[in-house]
């Protein structure tokens, strides 16, 4: 069951972590982008200092090495993607089912893809959680699909990742499947 307060006040959260996850622009590790954490009060404090930390270590590096450190470990590596479902369908046809059902939801909640991304990039998922008008819609019970998506797809990133969990990027996949994770909550069973 999702926790639609809890997804609320993440917005700013997601439309950071969409960014972070990106591939870096110049403006990605921006003192902006690092004072918008800062003030991020939706995190947790232990969170938001590591969240920092990540930030720091990501932004160290030159621009082109923040560059090729990304493409190496995400567009250079097949074990490694952000395209959330081809990890448990690949190019299959059930894998072009969820494509479309995840732009029809953007497009229901009123989010135009404007990227040549396919609707499976976590950054682009990321930015509609940010950027959808889904608070008050009734049909925002169909934001689960985009929250499986995502959780599915973190999932079997980092069970890829195990031999490089210490590398910044993976430790920002798993931060962000912790943050999503906090919007859903467990349903309790009742004995009728």
């Amino acid at each position: 069951m999702i926790d639609f307060k809890r997804l609320a006040q993440l917005r700013p959260t997601f439309a950071i972590l969409s960014r972070l996850v990106d591939y870096p622009t110049t403006d990605t590790f921006s003192a902006t982008t690092r004072q918008q954490l800062v003030a991020d009060r939706a995190l947790a404090q232990a969170t938001r200092k590591q969240l920092l930390g990540l930030f720091d270590q990501l932004a160290a590096p030159t621009y082109l090495e923040q560059q090729t450190n990304y493409a190496q470990l995400f567009e250079m590596n097949r074990r490694y993607t952000l395209y959330m479902s081809y990890y448990k369908m690949t190019d299959s046809r059930e894998r072009g089912t969820v494509l479309a059902k995840l732009k029809m939801l953007y497009e229901m909640f009123g989010v135009a893809e404007t990227t040549s991304e396919l609707s499976d990039y976590l950054p682009l998922l990321l930015d509609f959680l940010a950027c959808g008008d889904y608070l008050d819609d009734p049909r925002r019970v169909d934001l689960q699909l985009a929250l499986s998506v995502i959780e599915d797809g973190t999932y079997n990133l980092l069970a890829n990742a195990a031999a490089d969990s210490d590398h910044p990027y993976i430790k920002l996949i798993q931060m962000t499947r912790d943050i999503i994770g906090s919007c859903v909550k467990a349903e309790v069973k009742t004995d009728a």
